[in-house]
């Protein structure tokens, strides 16, 4: 009898908006299409919509209440009790509708921007006991990781990774931070997922062209009332660094990692007018995205390149652009100083726009050797990151072998080789 395809789950901050996190995904979906086409993918996550739309694969809400519908006072309050109860159950279900569950990268253990217990680090170990419980490969694969200040998250996220089958990181940093916290050991440490995305690089910078990566921050709370004076902050400061480029040529294209980064771009090239009245509208522009091979193609053409978010500056890096990295995480600085580029960071928060242009333009006068840097270390990066695919594959997903040891609970399909899946979460077929 011919055994049914295998079927993966993927799980995460997916389908969103963010661009980064999408292209974790894009970069396993390519390398799986290309050495294991007949495997069946589908998507955990809090935008299913987004990524059935962006990917075509069936998606189920990672959570039964969702964060984007939201009621006030009690009601709220008793929605989010009763749907973590309700999410207990559907975790086992869904662990069990798949034959091995994968978290693609993403900074899912990270503690950068208002992270709460009961929000990711919950439903991600849910998922983790789940399968556990089932027998089922979870999968933590390349992610990024901080020492949690709450009590409660960074012992769910112990807990997650204590669990999990497999468990790599994008970074040494995160897998020190994780030990400090108490997790064991992980299995490998590699670069980014984003290194080996398939969208193409090579490309002639263009002189004067400046392609700069703004965020939406707010602080490390990420709370738009309390932090909003930190944006104006920023957006002032951005700006006023700007538009002294401009009045040396500079044609200057405002991107996003982000849907919700857009408005920020917006708001920087409004400031920069108001500073330089006469300049030509076409000098400083916006571009919106939301694909990472879009954000590829502009950044492509760049001379220098400023990045606030995180896979903003991978793209850049993957590109070999000399990059100012605007970072609002320690991640920035960390692969900034694993290619030797740490003159080049700056912190969001206490971005300064005098050190901003001399960065830039220290940037354009080493442009060539700073290229050939960052070439020489990234053209590895692609390589390793491939191989930990492989490895990944052979240990929990390629090997007949080695799922059936790891698998060894009855499986639910019925006799026409369909998942016998309950309530909810038949949910896979109709997406």
């Amino acid at each position: 009898m011919k055994r049914p395809a295998r079927r993966l789950a993927f799980f995460g901050y997916l389908g969103s908006g963010n661009i980064g996190n999408d292209a974790s995904l894009e970069t396993v979906l390519a390398w799986l299409n290309s050495h294991h086409p007949h495997m069946e993918v589908r998507c955990i996550s809090v935008a299913p919509a987004g990524v059935t739309l962006r990917f075509g694969i069936p998606s189920v809400p990672m959570t039964w209440h969702s964060p984007y519908h939201r009621a006030r006072g009690m009601t709220e309050a008793f929605a989010k009790l009763f749907g973590r109860l309700v999410d207990i159950a559907r975790s086992y279900a869904l662990a069990g509708s798949a034959d091995a569950v994968i978290v693609p990268g993403m900074g899912v253990l990270e503690d950068s921007l208002r992270v709460r217990p009961w929000g990711v680090p919950f439903s991600l170990f849910l998922m983790a006991a789940a399968c556990r419980l089932r027998r089922r490969p979870f999968v933590l694969l390349d992610v990024g990781a901080e020492y949690a200040a709450n009590r409660l998250t960074r012992r769910l996220n112990v807990a997650t990774v204590n669990r999990a089958t497999h468990v790599s990181y994008r970074d040494l940093a995160s897998a020190a931070a994780m030990a400090r916290a108490g997790a064991r050991a992980p299995e490998a440490i590699a670069p980014d997922l984003v290194f080996a995305h398939p969208a193409p690089k090579l490309a002639e910078p263009e002189r004067g062209r400046l392609v700069v990566g703004v965020m939406a921050y707010y602080g490390p709370e990420d709370d738009p009332v309390r932090g909003a004076a930190v944006r104006r902050r920023y957006v002032a400061t951005m700006a006023e660094a700007l538009a002294r480029l401009t009045d040396g040529g500079d044609h200057v294209v405002l991107v996003s990692g982000d849907g919700v980064d857009v408005d920020v771009a917006h708001e920087i090239r409004t400031a920069v007018f108001a500073q330089r009245p006469r300049l030509r509208a076409r000098a400083v522009v916006v571009r919106e995205f939301t694909t990472f091979t879009e954000l590829t193609d502009e950044m492509r053409g760049a001379e220098v390149v400023v990045a606030s978010r995180f896979h903003n500056l991978i793209c850049a890096l993957r590109l070999a652009r000399p990059t100012v990295s605007v970072g609002y995480a320690r991640k920035n600085r960390h692969v900034m100083q694993a290619l030797s580029l740490d003159e080049y960071c700056q912190d969001i928060a206490e971005l300064d726009a005098d050190r901003l242009v001399t960065q830039i333009q220290s940037a354009r006068d080493n442009g060539q050797r700073l290229s050939t840097g960052i070439r020489r270390v990234t053209s590895e990066y692609a390589d390793k990151v491939e191989s930990l695919l492989e490895r990944v594959s052979e240990e929990t997903l390629g090997r007949p072998q080695s799922l059936t040891h790891t698998i060894d609970l009855p499986d639910e399909r019925d006799s026409s080789g369909e998942l016998d899946l309950p309530g909810e979460v038949d949910a896979w077929h109709g997406s």
